[in-house]
């Protein structure tokens, strides 16, 4: 198994262990300790960019299922991060953040059922407001546990068509959501100001709304939702600077 494969698991794992720690012997999350001063400023960004294209004579077989596969997919994202500590490992921040996904495919067949030329494409900007509270362990200086509750919200467009004779014909989407959740995590120190933070969704409840003008059809489709288990399509992992 790769560590590609390995990472949820792994963070699962500091999670049960630390949580288990705190629960059974008190004295190893050291709460008199200070993991971050009152006064610290931290800064923190992750993106990501994802591209694939397939092309050929008679487009790409993809394992015997597709067939003719012949366009590409671009997915790029960024988000940045802000935070300063109103107390000893107490910090109020926000987070920004913005996306971009492209899909564009010729005719292709799947299982032997062709599928015209399809076009996709979507962006999103999301914003969101923090409030973070670190545990310390054993010493206090490296390793910490945080709970973060956060307050969000995202607006963005969808689009899917395909070309015709006449034109793009397809459908448009508004889509915005708001949401508010509860996301443990682990933050480890690699140097003196830079830390690595891992956290994922445990519990989440919002609302999305999608609102759709196409060229026959138009209408609305909402989502309430909440959840109380881990996420891993959520899983958010980066790197802060302290100062």
């Amino acid at each position: 198994m790769s560590f590609r494969y390995c990472k949820p698991f792994l963070v699962f794992a500091l999670l049960s262990i630390g949580t288990g720690i705190c629960a059974q012997e008190r004295g190893m999350c050291n709460d008199q300790a200070v993991f971050i001063g009152k006064g610290t400023v931290s800064a923190g960004l992750s993106f990501g960019l994802d591209s694939w294209e397939a092309s050929g004579r008679n487009g790409f077989d993809l394992l015997g299922v597709i067939q003719g596969l012949d366009g590409y997919v671009r997915k790029a994202d960024v988000d940045i991060q802000g935070a300063r500590f109103v107390k000893d490992n107490l910090s109020i921040g926000f987070s920004l953040g913005y996306s971009d996904t492209r899909i564009s495919m010729d005719s292709t067949e799947l299982a032997g059922i062709e599928i015209p030329d399809r076009h996709v494409s979507s962006q999103a900007f999301d914003g969101a407001l923090t409030c973070r509270r670190y545990l310390p362990l054993f010493d206090g200086s490296i390793v910490a546990l945080f709970f973060e509750g956060r307050l969000s919200g995202s607006v963005g467009y969808f689009k899917n068509y395909r070309l015709t004779s006449n034109g793009k014909e397809g459908d448009y989407d508004d889509v915005w959501k708001v949401s508010a959740g509860f996301y443990p995590g682990v933050s480890l120190f690699a140097t003196r100001n830079i830390s690595f933070e891992v956290a994922l969704p445990l519990l989440e409840g919002g609302f999305r709304r999608q609102i759709q003008d196409g060229t026959t059809t138009d209408g609305t489709l909402s989502r309430t939702f909440l959840k109380f288990k881990p996420n891993l399509t959520g899983l958010r992992m980066g790197l802060a600077y302290h100062f």
